[in-house]
């Protein structure tokens, strides 16, 4: 390593600052503190890195907006149902305010995407709370009757929206697969 770059810098312990010839070193310092100076081969000095040159710009936050329960609430476009079977519902959510919490955690990781693809179809945004019911947001979920993933697609029904199904892959627990294959089947129906 010591040969390799010996062979490509050499450094002035010396000199005075006054000009070079090929191959002897350049002073970058002229007054103060004696510091080595660089040149590369081909007799071409290095520079000192200057502070702007070496700031770092601002990286995009990948965070998820703070206001993304307004922004769905916003979205709402279905006609309200006031039925016995919905206030049933809704008193059973009620009492289970855990339940409502861990879902709530878990749907953090994918409401997101899922608000953006259904905003990108003008669809009633009371869909993105679909996997709550149906799988409480778990990609991993699979039903007695053997519908799998967080939007509950039965076999024959992702093989007919062209989510692969093997040994080795299920895309129906595929997150973003299923998400393009249940919005697409919901504008269908």
């Amino acid at each position: 390593m010591g040969l390799f770059l010996a062979g490509c810098a050499t450094v002035d312990t010396g000199s005075t600052g006054g000009p070079t010839t090929a191959g002897e070193p350049v002073s970058i310092a002229p007054s103060g503190p004696r510091l080595p100076s660089y040149r590369l081969p081909g007799n071409i000095p290095l520079s000192d890195i200057g502070v702007a040159s070496t700031s770092v710009p601002p990286v995009a936050s990948l965070a998820a907006p703070a206001d993304l329960w307004e922004r769905i609430r916003r979205g709402f476009a279905m006609t309200d149902l006031d039925t016995d079977l919905v206030r049933d519902q809704e008193r059973w959510y009620a009492t289970r305010p855990d339940y409502i919490q861990r879902m709530t955690e878990r749907s953090s990781r994918y409401l997101f995407h899922i608000v953006e693809e259904i905003e990108r179809r003008n669809m009633p945004m009371e869909l993105a709370l679909l996997p709550f019911i149906e799988s409480a947001f778990n990609p991993q979920a699979v039903s007695s009757a053997r519908a799998a993933g967080m939007w509950q697609f039965m076999p024959a029904t992702g093989q007919s929206f062209d989510l692969k199904q093997n040994a080795f892959r299920d895309d129906r627990r595929d997150v973003l697969a299923s998400t393009r294959a249940a919005l697409d089947y919901l504008q269908q129906l």
